[in-house]
This record gives C-alpha cells, structure tokens and sequence, in this order.
C-alpha cells in the first residue's frame, strides 16, 4: 500500500493500487458524473483550460471528499484536475504526473526537483 500524508490531513492513507472503482468514498465526491471538467481534450487551448479548471475548481471546494482525492492523485501520480489541484500544482508540490504533455507540468516538475 503506498501511504500518502498531507499536511491538511495527516491521517490521509491512500492505497493508490486499489482500483479506483474500489474507493467507497468516491461515492460521495461532488465531481460524480461531470468528466468533463476534470479532464481536457486533446489539444484544449489554454484559455478554455482554465476555464474549464476554475469550474473544478469551484466543484472541489465544497466536496466531501476533497483530501482523499488530493491524496489519492499525488500517490497515483494522476493526470487531470483531482482534489482541487491541477496536474501543475501537483507536479509543483513534487507529484507530476506518470505521463508528462503538457510544457506547464515539464516545468513545475523540473523546478520540484531541482529543490
């Protein structure tokens, strides 16, 4: 099981190997059903991507479900908004994504480990 602690939630033990259909709290997340928002269709313009994170954005910050998720994506090295995060906050804070594309996320993840 990999163990992943957030400074918000220090009890925060994700199994990033359990498929995801198999995390009950995935249930009670406010994003059920909207894809969409979450992640971007190939070749997406940068305005519509922030655009389309904000509204993310917005869905997270009244999930039940929030820190579990953040945690789950940083264990899981997810692409996608997950958690109120973007792909660049996670590569940023030392999580890049498994499959890097995007130059935004090269960068925030070149810049994690040069500190």
């Amino acid at each position: 099981m990999i163990t992943f602690h957030t400074v918000d939630d220090p009890a925060g033990d994700v199994d990033a190997a359990t498929p995801l259909a198999e995390h009950a709290w995935m249930a009670d997340a406010a994003c059920v059903g909207r894809t969409n928002l979450f992640f971007g269709v190939a070749g997406e313009r940068p305005e519509r991507r922030i655009r389309r994170e904000e509204s993310a954005r917005r869905v997270c910050a009244d999930c039940p479900v929030l820190l579990p998720c953040r945690a789950l994506a940083r264990a899981g090295r997810e692409n996608g908004f997950w958690g109120g995060e973007s792909e660049e906050e996670r590569a940023a804070a030392g999580y890049p994504p498994r499959s890097i594309s995007r130059r935004a996320v090269q960068q925030a993840a070149m810049q994690a480990e040069a500190s």
